[in-house]
């Protein structure tokens, strides 16, 4: 009788650890997940449809540079968001290196165009690239991810963004963009594309 309730307790006490031991693992699974994979709290992003008809049209069309995003997307703020930026390189006898650059191109609805000065130089910290230059080889195409992350403190409006790609390293890659201060296009400038996010 003494055997028996020794092994009871043995087994009790081994069933207790295994619960605590797969509390701990799912704890410390949860906490590794969200400082490894970032892009898992994002809000809005590009759908796997999206991304194959941009891939569909560089492929077949004349188009070098295209993003997959909606015209205009609404997010609330703290929201965080990434688009698929498409580059197809058309030399078919070398490799490329190209730059990209993403700035501020217009605002609207509650945001007067008379901020938009003030704001250009904020809204660079919302956006990162990922990566911020890519080889292509010859004749064949890629995406680049763009991470926005808008300040929960931001004014809400919409904002339009412009995605330039250069074919040589400049310090600003841009597109005609007059609103910006771009009156004419960067010397290298390869192709660029625009999206706008509306903050409510």
């Amino acid at each position: 009788m003494v055997k028996r309730k020794g092994a009871f307790q043995l087994s009790l006490g081994f069933i207790v650890a295994v619960v605590f031991a797969v509390i701990l693992l799912s704890l410390s699974l949860t906490w590794l997940q969200s400082i490894f994979d970032p892009l898992g709290t994002i809000t809005h992003k590009t759908t796997d449809i999206a991304m194959q008809n941009l891939l569909e049209e560089l492929a077949s069309g004349n188009k070098k540079v295209g993003i997959a995003s909606p015209a205009v997307t609404e997010w609330k703020k703290g929201e965080t968001g990434s688009y698929a930026l498409g580059i197809k390189n058309e030399d078919t006898d070398r490799g490329n290196t190209y730059y990209i650059n993403v700035y501020l191109e217009t605002v609207g609805g509650d945001l007067s165009p008379s901020q938009l000065t003030s704001l250009k130089d904020d809204v660079i910290s919302w956006i990162t690239l990922s990566p911020p230059t890519i080889d292509i080889d010859a004749g064949q195409r890629d995406t680049v991810n763009i991470l926005i992350k808008p300040s929960t403190t931001t004014f809400s409006g919409i904002y339009s963004f412009r995605t330039a790609v250069c074919s040589s390293p400049e310090t600003d890659c841009h597109a005609t963009s007059p609103s910006v201060g771009y009156p004419s296009p960067s010397p290298s400038l390869y192709g660029s594309a625009t999206f706008a996010i509306e903050i409510v």
